[in-house]
């Protein structure tokens, strides 16, 4: 959809009609960190008597559940619209009052669709490419991420994004607005809805009273590790940007905030399209699934309370590791874990659940590493989960490793595409935490085989073994068939 773009030199208007106040700071284009926050003479909080306020944005502006609503009351075809395809999720109703706004401002539709309103405006002051990795080629997506942890998120978040903009269409096909502006040639595409994902998951953040929000100019604002300012709500639930207490601007020095501290390189890229080079963060997150040749792998994921994921940091040279699932994973019926259903008390469905020993436990499907904690042969299965693990790992390692030169490759070939040298630097990072992980488990594992509960173990196995074979060797002595 075609929509008006404004040059970032109208944001001082915009600000002004909108009360929204810069006090010694502007936008101001930052170079290769495009648009930014700086200060436009001398700013010093040392000894400031009161907080040193940047920037105070009305909360009339801030696009939060709230607001969602009571523009709704006013809005009909944005009720309309909110009530056939929204109020699922706050995301889910922000994204469709974004693509509400980039329709009234759509210079071709010549349609009377929509009230305007200040987020209207500002919409044609967001940039149409945000470089969040959703937002690249496809094949670039595909080689450069590949082996990563990314590699997973970004093909399930474009399968999602597309489920959602398909079920989107079916919702609103009856909408009469929708079917004039939307779903005709040159209307709605899925790039669009692409786009407002991007600007809503680069932007938005928490607020303590009005929840998740989306803050015009406030969203200007760049991260730092080492941010000199902070933002909170203030008297009427307005939102200012504040100068940390003891900091000294030059002008021209930028303003930054953090947008956290302790997210990993992975999530920064995700999110924001880029790595921040200070922190220090190294952690991974990758999916689970079970092996082909369980009989109750099905089950398992059926029954498992959340998505199934191994997340592994490290931290000061040292591994740890988090995967409630590797634990069900390790079970089977032998050692006491069982399925079943139960009907409903209408008799209409049965719902799976789950056994450990002969106890419902279908409520702590993540908890099995402490249900297993008493066990005789507790030490049996942690070996059997730090095998797991390992596998994983290795599994991991190898696809990044092979890719290696492929992505190199790629991103040489893009080498001025921003975000491409970030992806290098989280193959490299991610690398090397799957080599200190496989170190790590491979010593737990060589430990817990000089288990006394694993080496009985593995001789009743092995002596269970050897008496099958005799039996059968026994048995077959003259069958020849």
């Amino acid at each position: 959809m075609r929509r008006d773009q404004l040059p970032i030199t109208a944001l001082h208007a915009y600000a002004k009609l909108n009360d929204i106040s810069f006090r010694g700071v502007g936008v101001q284009d930052l170079g290769t960190k495009g648009y930014g926050l700086a200060a436009e003479r001398s700013l010093d909080s040392k000894d400031a008597i009161e907080p040193l306020n940047l920037l105070r944005i009305p909360h009339a502006l801030i696009l939060c559940a709230e607001t969602v609503e009571e523009h709704a009351k006013f809005d009909h075809h944005f009720h309309d619209l909110l009530d056939a395809a929204g109020r699922k999720s706050f995301r889910g109703d922000a994204l469709l009052f974004l693509l509400m706004q980039i329709t009234i401002a759509s210079s071709h539709q010549g349609q009377n669709v929509g009230l305007s309103n200040p987020w209207t405006e500002y919409c044609k002051l967001l940039p149409s490419v945000v470089p969040v990795p959703t937002m690249w080629m496809e094949e670039e997506r595909d080689l450069l991420f590949m082996g990563t942890s990314l590699e997973f998120a970004l093909n399930a978040k474009m399968v999602a994004l597309s489920r959602e903009f398909e079920a989107l269409r079916e919702n609103t096909a009856e909408i009469s607005w929708c079917q004039k502006c939307w779903w005709v040639p040159n209307g709605l595409e899925f790039m669009d809805y692409v786009l407002v994902d991007a600007w809503y998951r680069s932007r938005s953040l928490e607020l303590p009273n009005s929840g998740e929000s989306m803050i015009p100019c406030l969203d200007m604002v760049n991260h730092s590790n080492e941010a000199v300012a902070f933002y909170e709500e203030i008297d009427n639930n307005d939102v200012a940007l504040i100068l940390h207490h003891g900091v000294k601007l030059d002008a021209g020095s930028e303003v930054t905030i953090s947008y956290g501290t302790s997210k990993s390189k992975a999530e920064m890229l995700f999110s924001y399209g880029f790595i921040d080079g200070e922190s220090n963060t190294k952690e991974m997150v990758l999916t689970l699934d079970t092996s082909p040749d369980d009989p109750l792998g099905k089950a398992k994921l059926a029954a498992f309370s959340r998505l199934p994921t191994l997340r592994i940091c490290e931290r000061d040279g040292i591994i740890a590791w988090d995967g409630p699932f590797l634990y069900l994973m390790c079970l089977n019926e032998e050692d006491g874990l069982d399925f079943g259903t139960l009907q409903e008390t209408n008799g209409s469905c049965s719902k799976l659940r789950v056994f450990w020993q002969g106890s419902d436990v279908t409520d702590s499907t993540n908890a099995f590493e402490s249900l297993i904690s008493n066990h005789k042969h507790r030490d049996v299965f942690q070996l059997r989960v730090a095998v797991l693990l390992q596998d994983r790992i290795q599994d991991q390692a190898n696809r990044l490793w092979g890719s290696e030169e492929i992505a190199q490759s790629k991103a040489a070939s893009v080498h001025d595409a921003p975000g491409r040298a970030d992806v290098l630097a989280l193959r490299k990072t991610e690398a090397a935490i799957l080599a200190s992980a496989f170190a790590a488990v491979d010593t737990q594992k060589n430990k817990l085989l000089e288990s006394e509960a694993v080496l009985l173990y593995l001789q009743s196995v092995n002596r269970g073994s050897e008496e099958r074979h005799d039996a059968g060797e026994s048995n077959g002595e003259d069958d020849f068939s």
